[in-house]
């Protein structure tokens, strides 16, 4: 469930980490995670049954950071099993920090 990976997000001490978005953005690393939209449903009954929610991790760092990639990438596991990919890295522009997304889906 999403406030299962949340929980765990929040209290990892690899890199600072905020739901949404940061109030004042940190100038070192850091990274943002939110749940974005629904990808399937099992309706029935006039009711909505089993849920799956789509969101995404985004991860800030100077440069290449693998071991705080891999510890992201463990609670991901965790909490998602294999649904879930990293979807990009690019250099943010306005930063010059290397952003990486990642994009997961839990059952709610």
């Amino acid at each position: 469930m999403y406030e299962d990976l949340k929980a765990d997000l929040l209290a990892q001490q690899l890199i600072p980490m905020v739901e949404y978005e940061w109030a004042t953005r940190p100038a070192g690393n850091h990274g943002t995670f939110q749940q974005d939209f629904e990808v399937a449903s099992d309706d029935g009954d006039d009711c909505k049954g089993a849920l799956a929610m789509e969101g995404s991790i985004d991860l800030y760092t100077h440069g290449r950071a693998p071991v705080i990639w891999a510890g992201i990438e463990a609670i991901l596991s965790r909490h998602c099993g294999p649904s879930w990919y990293m979807n990009m890295e690019v250099v943010d522009e306005a930063t010059k920090l290397l952003h990486r997304e990642y994009v997961f889906q839990t059952e709610e």
